[in-house]
């Protein structure tokens, strides 16, 4: 045990090239996978070693009649003066000379696989192949430094690629991950002097990594164009880039050198079999199934992460889509858009015209104070809140006469308070107005004065702070009240799409006579939506379907003339919305391999721009 360790892998690598039968060397090859310590390894062959020669000896001392017969047989061929022993001789030399002819002419193969690759050295008339030297050193040739930083960028992309990169691109790196890890840990190997076997059977799943990794021409250029960015994301990886990427291209440059690694993987084969080997023999005994291009195949757990995100994303989609397609009926529903995406507000000519007809002086109602009150924001409000008092809020806090001018009946619409606090702001917002209006009546204010202060411009007159104040009050109030309005819109489509479908219960039919007693998400009728109103307004003859669908149409365009921000920014979401739900799709594809399948098959056509 005195003995060195370095000089113990010599005494092995002696001890292992002593000349022995086939069934020796076989024990030999058996014994010394036992253990990993060299110096048990040393004792283990003598061991074996010493048993064959004790064995062989025995054998020798059973025939003692064989060895006197040939010492009979010798005595009498020297003492005879005709006998042909020197012919025979000469027999025996030839025979000899042309099996050894035979072996040669069998071996040139493999003479030649030595020569061309580098990777066995040949002994005498092709005798005793071995593995060359240069082998292990294609093996050994990373340092440590190196080594450890690829496998931790390679680790890196394992658990974090998937995030990033195709399917196709993950698979890519993950099987050139394996392949590196069962490649460096083949060094060890080389410590004892193995037979081919051995490696062989050790190197098998470095061959089918190695072999999967080949059969794609474009792996290299996918590895160096997407393993480096990922490291260049980590804060402590990145400074160790140069040290990956010599790495990296190591692995990626072993048929670029001499030995290639496939050359090596056969010279393993030609000196197990004593006969030269293909590679595209070793590729189809190894059956290697060819890199996933559609399905993340990682671990378990990146599986399991992968597929838990790919349901993530399709709630998201499916969210996005749902809140496009509300807005598609909000936007179709409430404004006329033109082609340029502009909103019309043409319908303001007539809530203007039958507010001067009913409440202005006759002096009054001619079409430049109409056009003078429409160009001032201030003046303007004032009429449409008027309006929707004198107009809708009758409907919202009692009862409404429908059916004829000569046959007709109140109804409870709404529930008494159910609409209190809207218009109890309606009343306050109309008294700061008129208060405003009075105090300051030749005080002139444009739209385009409006637009310039809500768009960023300063303001210093304090006036018309006082104004913008009252009028994003307003407005902030017109959006929220269309909001609610909405949901009883919304839930009357709704329960009229159930019955068309013949899927309503009788409590939802029940609801079409039913009054309103609260403001929440669900499928109900608008009562008597279908009877028409007797009042003396614009709104006789219109059923109360067609008062609600106003009265939200209304408020939402005041808001939006008004600049209301939550209302504006409602209208034009469908444009976030499309940018999300292509970034939410191209991930989905990325990591599914296919296109999103709206199980709904709902809308998803283009929105104005």
């Amino acid at each position: 045990m005195s003995t060195s360790r370095t000089d113990a892998h010599k005494v092995f690598a002696d001890l292992y090239r002593k000349t022995r039968s086939p069934e020796h060397q076989q024990k030999i090859d058996e014994v010394i996978q036992k253990s990993n310590d060299i110096f048990i390894r040393i004792d283990l062959m003598k061991k074996v070693d010493e048993e064959f020669e004790q064995k062989k000896k025995e054998e020798s001392g059973k025939r003692p009649e064989e060895e006197d017969k040939s010492s009979k047989t010798s005595q009498s061929s020297s003492s005879s003066k005709t006998a042909p022993r020197p012919v025979k001789k000469q027999q025996d030399a030839g025979a000899g000379l042309g099996f050894l002819a035979n072996l040669f002419g069998g071996n040139a193969n493999i003479t030649k696989f030595a020569k061309d690759t580098g990777t066995v050295e040949v002994g005498f008339l092709g005798r005793n192949s071995k593995i060359a030297p240069s082998v292990e050193r294609l093996f050994k040739a990373l340092k440590e430094d190196q080594i450890i930083s690829t496998l931790q960028a390679l680790r890196l992309a394992e658990s974090q690629g998937w995030r990033h990169w195709r399917p196709l691109v993950y698979n890519v790196v993950l099987n050139f991950n394996k392949f590196f890890n069962n490649f460096i840990s083949l060094d060890s190997l080389f410590i004892d002097e193995i037979s081919p076997e051995i490696f062989l059977n050790r190197s098998l799943k470095m061959q089918m990594y190695y072999a999967r990794h080949l059969s794609r021409n474009d792996a290299r250029d996918i590895i160096l164009g997407h393993v480096p960015e990922l490291v260049k994301k980590d804060e402590k990886l990145s400074v160790k880039l140069p040290s990956i990427i010599s790495g990296l291209n190591y692995g990626l440059n072993l048929e670029n050198g001499r030995p290639k690694l496939t050359d090596a993987i056969r010279a393993f084969y030609v000196v197990s079999n004593k006969k030269v080997i293909g590679w595209e023999e070793i590729l189809d005994s190894l059956n290697v199934p060819p890199i996933n291009e559609t399905k993340f195949q990682g671990s378990p757990d990146i599986t399991k992460e992968v597929e838990t995100t790919l349901i993530k994303l399709s709630d998201d989609i499916l969210t996005r889509m749902n809140k496009k397609e509300e807005l598609h009926g909000l936007r179709q529903r409430y404004f006329k858009i033109d082609d340029n995406g502009k909103i019309s507000f043409d319908f303001l000519n007539g809530v203007v015209d039958d507010y001067f007809a009913h409440h202005m002086p006759e002096n009054m109602n001619s079409a430049a104070f109409k056009s003078s009150y429409k160009g001032m924001p201030h003046k303007l409000i004032h009429i449409l809140l008027r309006d929707f008092q004198s107009c809708y809020t009758p409907i919202l806090e009692g009862t409404v006469k429908i059916g004829t001018k000569n046959h007709n009946r109140d109804v409870l619409v709404t529930q008494p308070g159910l609409f209190k606090t809207e218009i109890e702001e309606i009343n306050n917002l109309l008294r700061q107005l008129d208060a405003f209006n009075k105090k300051y009546p030749s005080f002139q204010y444009t739209f385009s004065n409006f637009n310039q202060n809500t768009s960023g411009g300063s303001v210093e007159d304090q006036i018309t702070v006082n104004l913008l104040r009252l009028l994003s009050e307003a407005s902030a109030f017109m959006g929220k009240f269309a909001e609610k309005i909405n949901v009883l819109v919304e839930n009357h489509l709704l329960a009229k799409d159930y019955e068309a479908k013949g899927q309503l219960n009788e409590r939802v039919l029940a609801s079409k006579e039913k009054v309103l007693e609260e403001v929440k998400v669900l499928h109900r009728f608008i009562p008597y939506y279908d009877s028409t109103m007797v009042s003396g307004n614009r709104l006789n003859s219109k059923t109360l379907e067609y008062v609600f669908v106003d009265m939200a149409q209304l408020l939402f365009n005041y808001a939006v003339i008004y600049k209301d921000k939550f209302t504006v920014n409602k209208l034009t979401a469908h444009r976030k919305l499309d940018a999300e739900l292509s970034a939410l799709k191209a991930e989905y594809e990325r990591l599914s391999g296919k296109t999103f399948d709206d199980p709904q098959n709902r809308f998803a056509s283009s929105e104005e721009q």
